[in-house]
C-alpha cells in the first residue's frame, strides 16, 4: 500500500472487505448451525455421552453407554450423591467422551443435560423431540428438583458426620435447608448448632 492518498482509499477498501467477510462468515455459521439443530444433528465436538453419531452427525442411543446414563439418573433420584455416582462409573471403567475418568463436573453436567430427554437447543431455538431420549421427562424433572435442593445445602459435604440432619432439616421461617455449624467458646468448648 503506497503512502499517498490512493493508499488511504486502498487500505479502507481492504479493511472494509475483511470486516464484511468476517460478518458474512459469522452469519453463515449461525445459519448452518441452526439448520443442524432443526435436522437433529450435532453441531460439533465429540457428541454426548450415551449417544453415538452417524456419518450425518445424527444422534443414536449408544447401547453400551446409555444404560449407565439412565442408571446415574435413577441413582441420584434415589439419594446417591454425585461423588458416589462418579466413583461407581469409574469402578465400572466407564470413560468420558475424551477417554478420561469421570469427574464430579462430568456427572453434574450429565444430570442437567436436557439432551437426555430428547431436546436440542441452539441460541433461542429449542427442538423438543429432536433426538431419541434416554431418560423420561418425569425422572429428569425430579433430578433437577433434587439438585436444586442439594445446591442449597452448603455444608452437606463438610459436615455429613457431625451433623446428621443436614439436608433433612428445614427452616420453619423461610423453608430453606439448614446446615450444621460449630463455634468454640472462650473455655475451649465446641458448640454445634443448625443454621438457616
Amino acid at each position: 500500500i503506497s503512502e499517498g492518498p490512493e493508499g488511504i482509499i486502498l487500505e479502507s477498501v481492504l479493511e472494509g472487505y475483511a470486516e464484511y467477510y468476517s460478518a458474512d462468515l459469522a452469519e453463515k455459521v449461525v445459519r448452518g448451525q441452526t439448520e443442524n439443530i432443526l435436522k437433529g444433528r450435532c453441531n460439533g465436538g465429540r457428541g454426548t455421552f450415551g449417544y453415538t453419531l452417524d456419518s450425518e452427525r445424527k444422534f443414536h442411543i449408544d447401547p453400551l453407554t446409555s444404560p449407565f446414563v439412565l442408571e446415574s439418573f435413577k441413582k441420584y433420584n434415589e439419594g446417591s450423591t454425585m461423588k458416589e455416582i462418579r466413583d461407581w462409573l469409574n469402578e465400572k471403567g466407564i470413560k468420558n467422551k475424551r477417554g478420561g475418568p469421570m469427574s464430579f463436573n462430568t456427572i453434574q453436567h450429565m444430570l442437567s443435560n436436557r439432551r437426555y430427554i430428547g431436546e436440542l437447543k441452539y441460541r433461542d431455538i429449542l427442538i423438543p423431540d429432536a433426538i431419541p431420549p434416554i431418560v423420561s421427562v418425569e425422572i429428569f424433572n425430579e433430578v433437577q428438583e433434587k439438585m436444586l435442593k442439594n445446591k442449597k445445602a452448603p455444608a452437606r459435604r463438610k459436615a455429613e458426620d457431625d451433623y446428621l440432619l443436614t439436608t433433612k432439616l428445614f427452616c420453619g421461617h423461610c423453608g430453606a435447608l439448614m446446615f450444621g455449624e460449630s463455634g468454640t467458646s472462650r473455655t475451649g468448648e465446641v458448640h454445634r448448632y443448625y443454621k438457616c
